[in-house]
């Protein structure tokens, strides 16, 4: 079974199983009241002991109904206040600890400006209720996610698999996402209930999750911050097949159709090892000319932590990894995919590679990382919002240059990593943008380049 499950049903009972099984975190329910088709959706008292008594760790999501089957009304804002303050009588039931998450459910495609406008009334109430204790989640389309992530008004993002939904496709590409449901449907082979498997994008530190420690194994070492999941879509239009090895020569075990989601492993040649499942093991190898990147694309090359020193992956890291790549912009009316997803990561969202990207580029390697951009296409926001510290004085590489750029009448600026310093007046930095690819190149501190002007701003740790 899949690490991460969520489920409507009590599975106190089988909490044992869920362990051996290899499930390790249960998402279960909060609600006003149970209904009749899932008299056991809400998350009780006596549940919760099962599993923690297990060993399991917990997650929540409130939902009543939740919009579905389009109920806009769900979400009027004294709802909200109503929801939320069901939700933290819930929550001292089981001493949920402050500080973990609730997620609140938006289940229907819900895109016109004045549903939206609606959700962010009742998130608003939510938080005001909330008042701080529990960390506010939104289960919902990637359009309610980007909307609640803009406002403030959400910390953590559990996305459906239906990406028909709107703006769920740009929200899996952009890496904002916390947990991604992506195997719907399943059912146990014990207990016959329903489930839903999903992933978790280890560029977050967690998902609001809360609970015990394994009580019939060692625990776990703590979580080290990995490269981003790298979620891959057929495009083959008559399916693709999943082979017993990297090559033709090996059996093809069975074909997957086209749209089908699979997680990439590893890279070995033109084929990518993936994982069909969800469980975290090989299931075969896909060729890679077929399968198109949605998130994160080809697993990055990440430190080896040592149990003496866990050793994250750092944005530098992700960029050197990105150089690898040979990222460059696509001549004509197309657009490199790459690029788009760079922009993904800012405010605005997508865009197509001629928009100037060396910002995207630096926010895409900093979120990889675990850590918090400033979500904006505009190089200079780097220097002009303060991000970080200031390290002009003694740079090393990996740090974040800004310069002011002016050609003819118009300013704009630069961004990229610092590799090393050239002289007494120049730089070499590691950057997007840069000859319209991703490379290394040299710039003046303070001085002209080709048509450029060039005026270092500061430089940021």
């Amino acid at each position: 079974m899949n690490e991460i499950i969520d489920t409507p049903y009590d599975v106190g009972d089988f909490a044992e199983r869920l362990f051996q099984e290899g499930v390790r975190t249960v998402m279960r329910y909060y609600n006003n009241k149970n209904s009749t088709t899932f008299p056991s959706k809400c998350l009780t008292p006596k549940e919760h002991g099962k599993l923690i008594a297990a060993g399991l760790k917990l997650a929540v999501v409130f939902q009543q109904r939740g919009g579905a089957g389009g109920f806009i009304d769900d979400f009027a804002a004294t709802k909200g206040t109503r929801d939320a303050t069901r939700a933290l009588a819930l929550a001292a039931s089981i001493d949920q600890p402050e500080g973990s998450g609730i997620y609140f459910g938006v289940d229907n495609d819900f895109a016109k400006t004045a549903e939206l406008d609606q959700i962010e009334r009742y998130f608003g109430e939510v938080r005001a209720t909330i008042g701080g204790r529990y960390r506010i989640g939104v289960y919902g389309s990637g359009a309610v996610c980007a909307r609640l992530k803009a406002k403030g008004l959400a910390e953590l993002f559990w996305l459906p698999a239906s990406m028909g939904w709107t703006g769920s496709k740009a929200f899996l590409a952009s890496q904002q996402w916390t947990l991604f449901q992506k195997f719907q449907e399943q059912q146990s082979t014990f207990g016959r209930f329903d489930y839903d498997g999903n992933l978790f994008n280890p560029s977050f530190a967690d998902f609001g999750e809360f609970g015990g420690a394994p009580v019939a194994e060692e625990a776990p070492p703590a979580r080290v911050a990995s490269a981003p999941v790298a979620v891959f879509e057929i495009i083959a239009r008559r399916g693709l097949n999943l082979r017993d090895g990297a090559g033709e020569n090996f059996t093809a075990q069975r074909a997957l159709p086209l749209g089908t989601l699979v997680h990439g492993l590893g890279v070995e040649g033109g084929w990518l090892q993936v994982d069909v499942n969800g469980d975290g093991i090989a299931d075969g190898f896909m060729a890679r000319e077929f399968l198109k990147p949605v998130s994160g694309g080809l697993p990055l090359p990440a430190p080896a932590p040592t149990p003496a020193q866990p050793q994250p992956v750092t944005p530098y890291a992700i960029a050197q990894a990105e150089l690898a790549r040979d990222v460059r912009e696509v001549a004509g009316p197309q657009n490199n995919p790459r690029i788009v997803l760079y922009h993904s990561t800012t405010s605005d969202g997508a865009a197509p590679d001629e928009t100037a990207w060396c910002s995207s580029f630096v926010n895409y390697c900093v979120e990889q990382a675990g850590m918090r951009g400033t979500d904006s296409k505009w190089a200079r926001s780097w220097h002009d919002s303060g991000w970080g510290h200031d390290v002009t004085s003694d740079p090393r590489p990996g740090d974040i240059v800004v310069w002011r750029r002016r050609t003819g009448g118009d300013e704009g600026g630069h961004v990229a990593f610092f590799v090393e310093m050239v002289g007494d007046n120049a730089i070499r930095v590691l950057g997007g943008n840069q000859s319209n690819r991703v490379c290394i190149a040299t710039y003046p501190k303070h001085g002209v380049l080709g048509s450029m002007t060039y005026d270092l701003l500061s430089i940021r740790r």
